[in-house]
C-alpha cells in the first residue's frame, strides 16, 4: 500500500497575507470590523505568533480600549506570550511590512482561503488514513460523512445589507405572499403559520401513539400534491409501511380490512385510484439515514437531482452522531444542532419528530409544555417552529362510557414568525388520517 503523504504546508499559507493583516489592524483599528466577520477565529492564521497576536488585537478592540504597537506589547506581556511571538522586534517588523491598511479586506480573502484550503487537504489525508484504521466499513463511512460535513462551506451571504437597498424587494415579496413558504394544507394552521419557510428547523413532537407520525406524513401529502418536491426520512418504519398508510389514508380506507380480506372490490377500486394518484407526487422516501452525516449527503444529492424543497426526519431520537459521546443529551444537542445547520446551509425547511417525556402522562392536564420534550439539549433553543400533537380521546379511551370526539388539537409551542396558539384538526383514528376540522358542515 502506498504510504500517505502529508500536504505540503509551506503552499497552504501566506506569511505576507497573515502579517499584512496584522499590520493592517494595528496601524488602523478601524479596519478590524472589516476583517472580524470574515476571520472569527485566529486559527485562521497558520502561525502559532500570529494567532496570539491577533487575539490580542481582537480582545483589546472589544474591551474598547486603544489599540497601537503600545497597548499590544503590553497585553502580550500581561498574557506571558510577549517573547513567543519574537518580543516587540517582530511586532516591528509586522508594522514595517504593512505601511497602510488598504488592503486589509484583500489580505484577510488570502488567509481566509489558505485555511479552507488547508482544512480541505487535512480531511483527505485524514480519509485516506481511514482504511488502515481497524473497525466496520459502515462506521468508515460515517467517519467519512462526518469529516464531509465539517468542510460544507458556511459563508451564504454578505457579512451585511443597508435596509434602504432591500425594503421595497422584501415588501414586495410579502405582498406576493411571503416569498417561498411551504403550506402544511390544514387551513387553521397555515392562518397561523403562513407556512413553513427555507431555512428552518420543525419539530412536531408527541407522545407515542398521539398521531405525530401521522401528521407529518399528512403535511409531506398535502406539499407533495401542490407539486412540492418531499424527502420523508423515517427510522421507525419501512417504505412499504410508508406507503400502505399513505394509500390508506388517501382513500381513507381501514387498513385492517385489507389485511383480514374484508375489502370490497368498491374499497380496492379506491384503494388503485389513490396509488395511482400518488405516482404524481414527487415523494421520495428513505429509511438508511440514521446520522445527521447520511442525511446531510442524502439531502445535498437529491437537492441537486431531484430539486426537494422540504425534508420530513422519522424521528430525532431515532438518530446517532458518529462521534463518541458522553450522555445521550449531549447527543441530542449535537444532532439538533447539525440538522438546524443543514435547513440554513441547504436552505430548505427540515422538519424532525420528537418524543416527549413520560412526565407528560403522569400529569393531570397530558398537554404538552416546551419542557416535555424529551432529552431536550438544545431542542428548544435551535428549532424556529414547535408542534406539539395531542388527542385528548388517547387518555379517555378506557374510560366507562366514552365516546370519541376525533378533535386533535396541534399546540403551537414555539413560533419564531408569529403566534403561539392551539389549533384544532380532526383525526380519523381507523384511517389514521388527519383533516380540517368541519363546522357547521363546512370544512374550513
Amino acid at each position: 500500500m502506498t504510504e500517505n503523504k502529508l500536504p505540503d504546508w509551506s503552499k497552504l499559507y501566506s506569511i505576507e497575507a497573515e502579517a499584512g493583516v496584522l499590520g493592517s489592524m494595528i496601524v488602523e483599528p478601524l479596519c478590524i470590523g472589516k476583517v472580524l466577520p470574515k476571520l472569527p477565529r485566529s486559527e485562521a492564521f497558520f502561525l502559532p505568533e500570529h494567532r496570539m497576536i491577533y487575539d490580542a488585537l481582537v480582545k483589546l478592540y472589544i474591551a474598547g480600549q486603544p489599540i497601537d504597537a503600545i497597548s499590544l506589547r503590553t497585553e502580550l506581556k500581561e498574557q506571558g506570550k510577549l517573547e513567543q511571538i519574537g518580543g516587540v522586534e517582530y511586532i516591528g517588523k509586522i508594522m514595517d511590512s504593512t505601511p497602510s491598511a488598504a488592503n486589509a479586506v484583500y489580505y484577510t480573502g488570502v488567509v481566509r482561503a489558505k485555511e479552507k484550503e488547508r482544512q480541505v487537504r487535512s480531511a483527505v489525508v485524514e480519509i485516506a488514513k481511514m482504511p488502515d484504521e481497524p473497525g466496520p466499513v459502515d462506521e468508515m463511512i460515517q467517519k467519512i460523512q462526518a469529516v464531509a460535513l465539517e468542510l460544507a462551506p458556511t459563508e451564504t451571504g454578505p457579512d451585511f445589507v443597508q435596509i434602504k437597498e432591500v425594503a421595497t424587494q422584501i415588501a414586495t415579496d410579502m405582498r406576493g405572499g411571503m416569498g417561498e413558504a411551504l403550506k402544511t394544507g390544514f387551513a387553521d394552521l397555515d392562518r397561523t403559520l403562513h407556512g413553513i419557510y427555507p431555512g428552518e428547523f420543525a419539530i412536531i413532537a408527541g407522545r407515542p401513539s398521539m398521531g405525530k407520525s401521522a401528521l407529518a406524513m399528512a403535511i409531506a401529502l398535502n406539499m407533495g400534491k401542490s407539486g412540492a418536491p418531499v424527502f420523508f426520512s423515517s427510522l421507525e418504519m419501512t417504505t412499504r409501511s410508508l406507503v400502505e398508510r399513505a394509500v390508506c389514508s388517501l382513500a381513507c380506507i381501514d387498513m385492517t380490512r385489507l389485511r383480514s380480506e374484508q375489502a370490497d372490490e368498491s374499497e380496492w377500486g379506491e384503494i388503485y385510484k389513490q396509488a395511482l394518484e400518488l405516482r404524481n407526487y414527487e415523494i421520495i422516501l428513505s429509511t438508511i439515514a440514521g446520522t445527521p452525516e447520511q442525511l446531510a449527503a442524502l439531502i445535498h444529492r437529491l437537492k441537486q437531482t431531484h430539486g426537494i424543497q422540504v425534508v420530513f426526519v422519522d424521528y430525532l431520537q431515532l438518530m446517532t452522531t458518529s462521534g463518541r459521546v458522553e450522555n445521550r443529551q449531549q447527543e441530542i444537542t449535537e444532532i439538533s444542532r447539525k440538522l438546524k445547520s443543514i435547513a440554513l446551509r441547504e436552505n430548505i425547511p427540515v422538519i424532525a419528530l420528537s418524543q416527549l417525556n413520560r412526565q407528560v402522562d403522569s400529569r393531570e392536564d397530558h398537554r404538552p409544555r416546551m419542557s416535555d420534550l424529551r432529552e431536550s439539549g438544545s431542542l428548544e433553543q435551535d428549532a424556529d417552529l414547535i408542534l406539539f400533537v395531542y388527542r385528548e380521546d388517547y387518555y379517555e379511551k378506557d374510560k366507562p362510557g366514552f365516546e370519541p370526539t376525533g378533535i386533535a388539537e396541534v399546540i403551537i409551542g414555539k413560533n419564531r414568525r408569529g403566534p403561539t396558539r392551539t389549533e384544532k384538526l380532526v383525526f380519523v383514528h381507523d384511517y389514521v388520517k388527519f383533516s380540517n376540522l368541519t363546522r357547521l358542515g363546512t370544512t374550513i
